[in-house]
C-alpha cells in the first residue's frame, strides 16, 4: 500500500503531515510526501520518501516577503507561490508513485492537484487533511478572519454572501483558471468557487482539532472527523531542559521580519524581572545581544513539545501547531496575530480563557504581565482542564489509522 502526501506550506504545515505519514509506515504504507526542499531532509529522517516541488529559492521568495504578514496580502502572496507553484510539481509525483487499486491520497488544503486527480480517477481515494479550522465556512458560527472590529458574525445569511463575494472577486480569479487547465486536460468539466465546497474530498474529512475546540464543524461534512491536535515531535534536535521557567517568544518559524516584536519582548522581561528565551530561525530578527537583560536568550528551533511544560508562559504569532501546544502544555499565552488562521486562534483561546489576544502591541507587557497573574483574565484553572484533556492524545496516530480504513473499505467498495 502507498500513500502520497502533500504539504505545501512552512514547517507549522509540514511537521504534522510528517508525522502521519510516520504513522502510516508503522502500518504497513510506502509514504512519499511532496514538499518544499528545505523540509526534504526533516521528512527523510522519518522514514518518508521526500519529492521536493518547490525550490528553496522559490520557497525563500513566497516567506521572505513581508507583505506574507499582512492580513489580506499574506493569503494571496502564499496563494500564487505555493498553490500554483505546487500544481505541476505534485501532479508529476503522482504519477511517477501512483499504484493503481493500493494508493491513497492524502492532502493539505493548498494541494488542489489530488482533488483533480480524484475526480479523473475515482478509483484512487482521497483525504483532505485540515489542520484549522478557519479553513472550514460554517455560517452560524464563522472563524475570525481578520483584526477588525467590525468584522460580522451574523446573520448566517450575510457570512454565507461574504463567503460568495470573496470567492467570485479574490479567490476564483486566482486559482480557477489553473485548476480548470488542469481539469481540461484529464477531460473534466470545470470548477466554480473552488475553495467552498469543492476541495473537501468525498472520501473522507480529517481535521486535526479536536471537537470542542471547533463545535461548529460538527457536522460540516458527513466524512469529517476530528481527530485531535497532532503534537507528535518529527524532529530530532536535542533538548536542554530550560532551569528557570522562562518566557517564550516567538513569531513563527518562517518570519523573517519581525525584529520589533524581540524588542517588545526583551522591554517586557526587563520590566517584570522574568527570564525570556526568544525563538527565532533568522538570527537577523534579534536585538543586540549588549541590550538583553540577565535570563533573557536567544535559541533558533526548539521542540516545542518538549520545551513548554518547563515554561511559564509564551508569547507568539497564533499558528495551530504553538497554540495546540501551549494548551497541552497548560501555559497561559498570548496571542499577537498576523494573518492566516491566527485570528482565529487567537478568538478561540480567549473563548477557553486560557490566553489573551494581544490587539495593541503598546499593552503588551501589561497583557503579558495579566496572563501571568493568577488573579488575572486567564483561568489556571481552565488550562490545567484543556492539558488534562490532551493528555496522551496523538492526532497524526488517529489521522493515519481513519485514512487507512478509508482505502481498506473504498478497495472493497470497488472489487
Amino acid at each position: 500500500m502507498r500513500a502520497i502526501l502533500s504539504a505545501p506550506g512552512s514547517r507549522g504545515d509540514v511537521n504534522p503531515m510528517i508525522a502521519i505519514g510516520r504513522h502510516l509506515r508503522r502500518l504497513g504504507y510506502d509514504v512519499v510526501i511532496s514538499l518544499a526542499e528545505p523540509y526534504a531532509e526533516l521528512a527523510e529522517a522519518s522514514g518518508l520518501i521526500a519529492e521536493p516541488v518547490i525550490s528553496r529559492e522559490k520557497f525563500s521568495e513566497a516567506i521572505g516577503n513581508a507583505a506574507v504578514w499582512n492580513p489580506i496580502r499574506g493569503p494571496l502572496q502564499i496563494f500564487h507561490v505555493m498553490v500554483r507553484g505546487f500544481l505541476e510539481g505534485h501532479e508529476q509525483v503522482i504519477a511517477r508513485h501512483h499504484l493503481p487499486g493500493e494508493t491513497v491520497l492524502v492532502a493539505h488544503p493548498l494541494d488542489v492537484v489530488s482533488r483533480v486527480h480524484r475526480d479523473a480517477d475515482p478509483s484512487t481515494p482521497l483525504v483532505s487533511v485540515h489542520l484549522q479550522p478557519m479553513l472550514l465556512r460554517t455560517a452560524h458560527d464563522p472563524p475570525r478572519l481578520s483584526p477588525w472590529w467590525f468584522e460580522f458574525s451574523r446573520p448566517a445569511w450575510a457570512i454565507r454572501t461574504g463567503y460568495a463575494v470573496i470567492d467570485h472577486a479574490i479567490i476564483d480569479p486566482l486559482l480557477r483558471g489553473p485548476i480548470n487547465r488542469l481539469r481540461r486536460k484529464y477531460g473534466l468539466d470545470p470548477v466554480r468557487r473552488v475553495m467552498d465546497r469543492w476541495w473537501l474530498s468525498p472520501d473522507g474529512v480529517m481535521v486535526l482539532y479536536p471537537e470542542w475546540y471547533a463545535p461548529a464543524t460538527l457536522g460540516f461534512h458527513e466524512r469529517l472527523v476530528h481527530c485531535g491536535f497532532p503534537l507528535d515531535d518529527v524532529s530530532r534536535e536535542e533538548f536542554d531542559r530550560p532551569p528557570d521557567q522562562p518566557i517564550v517568544f516567538t513569531s513563527g518559524t518562517a518570519h523573517r521580519h519581525c525584529r520589533r516584536f524581540f524588542e517588545q519582548a526583551v522591554d517586557a522581561c526587563r520590566r517584570l524581572g522574568r527570564p525570556g528565551l526568544l525563538l527565532s530561525a533568522y538570527d537577523e530578527n534579534f536585538p543586540e545581544a549588549d541590550q538583553f537583560p540577565t535570563g533573557v536568550r536567544t535559541s533558533s528551533y526548539v521542540p516545542l513539545g518538549q520545551l513548554l511544560p518547563h515554561c511559564a508562559a509564551i508569547v507568539h504569532h497564533g499558528g495551530i501547531g504553538t497554540t495546540s501546544q501551549a494548551l497541552a502544555a497548560g501555559i497561559p499565552q498570548v496571542i499577537r496575530p498576523l494573518a492566516f488562521d491566527q485570528f482565529d486562534n487567537a478568538a478561540r483561546v480567549e473563548r477557553l480563557r486560557c490566553g489573551r489576544w494581544l490587539r495593541r502591541p503598546s499593552r503588551f507587557t501589561e497583557v503579558l504581565a495579566d496572563a501571568l497573574d493568577e488573579q488575572g483574565s486567564v483561568d489556571h484553572l481552565a488550562l490545567a482542564e484543556v492539558a488534562e484533556r490532551l493528555r496522551g492524545t496523538s492526532g497524526a496516530t488517529i489521522a493515519a489509522e481513519q485514512i487507512d480504513q478509508v482505502l481498506r473499505n473504498h478497495r472493497i467498495e470497488t472489487s
